[in-house]
Parts: structure tokens; C-alpha cells; sequence
């Protein structure tokens, strides 16, 4: 594997156990979506499911880092988590500028999961992660199998 990819898998995995619940949050080590607080029951994660979990996260990813690093320039280096479906926290931020920032993430996050999944199923499977170590395992496969065909 490429040195350059782990780190984005750690960080796709490391988001997956420190989400709080709420996404899309826009912090260093998180990156998530959820834009309900409903309660899931467990369901069978397909492979379809997690290949398109996997391409989400990547797809993400790059606007997470641009937003971050955006707003990081702004606030000096203070950046406090940003939960999407809580306008407390993005209207926290300290100029209109990054403000529109956080909104713009937030905006192309969700239309990014609106092409792989559902958010609220995208949701389920990054909560389902959390206590399910088997299927971190299979997304964290999916992450590297993505990688490696975007590669070629």
C-alpha cells in the first residue's frame, strides 16, 4: 500500500470511532454525515453498501481537508468542531468568511452522499462501524481497494 494512502485511511477510520452522533462535522480527525438523530435498528450491510460507503468517505475527503485548512487560516489555527445540522456551531465561527466556508462543505458533503447512499444510510452504517469492528475491517478494505483501482 502506498504511503500516502494510509493516512487517509486512518483518518476515514479514525472520523468512523470519534463521531459524536452528528454530522457532516468538520474537524481534524472527523469527517461525517448525519443529518437526523434517528435511532437504527442493526441491518446486514451489503458489499454494494460498503463499496459506495468507501467512495463517499474518499470523495469527501478532499473537501474536508480544503474547507478545513480554509478556515484554520482564518481563526489562526483555532478551528472548534463544526456539526453541520447545528448552525450554533458553524455561526461560532468567528468571520462571515469562514462561515461560508463551513456552509459550503456542508452543502457538497451531502450531495456527495446523495450519490453513493442515502445520508440517513450513510449514517447507519458509520454508527453501525462503531460497535461493529467486522465492518470497519470490510470499509477499511473498501478504502484501500478504491485507492489502489484510482491508482491505475
Amino acid at each position: 500500500m502506498p504511503r500516502f494512502s494510509r493516512p487517509l485511511i486512518v483518518a476515514a477510520l479514525t472520523s468512523l470511532g470519534l463521531l459524536s452522533g452528528f454530522i457532516p462535522e468538520l474537524s481534524r480527525q472527523s469527517l461525517s454525515l448525519d443529518f437526523s438523530r434517528a435511532v437504527y435498528a442493526q441491518q446486514a450491510v451489503t458489499e454494494a453498501e460498503v463499496t459506495n460507503y468507501a467512495r463517499a468517505v474518499l470523495a469527501m475527503e478532499p473537501l474536508r481537508q480544503v474547507a478545513y485548512n480554509e478556515i484554520k487560516k482564518i481563526v489562526n489555527g483555532n478551528i472548534p468542531d463544526i456539526q453541520c445540522h447545528r448552525s450554533e456551531t458553524i455561526n461560532q465561527l468567528p468571520s462571515q468568511e469562514a462561515r461560508k466556508i463551513a456552509n459550503t462543505y456542508c452543502n457538497q458533503a451531502l450531495a456527495l452522499v446523495n450519490n453513493y447512499l442515502t445520508p440517513s444510510r450513510f449514517n447507519q452504517i458509520t454508527r453501525l462501524a462503531e460497535k461493529d469492528g467486522n465492518l470497519r475491517q470490510r470499509i477499511q478494505d473498501a478504502l484501500q481497494r478504491q485507492q489502489e483501482s484510482s491508482q491505475r
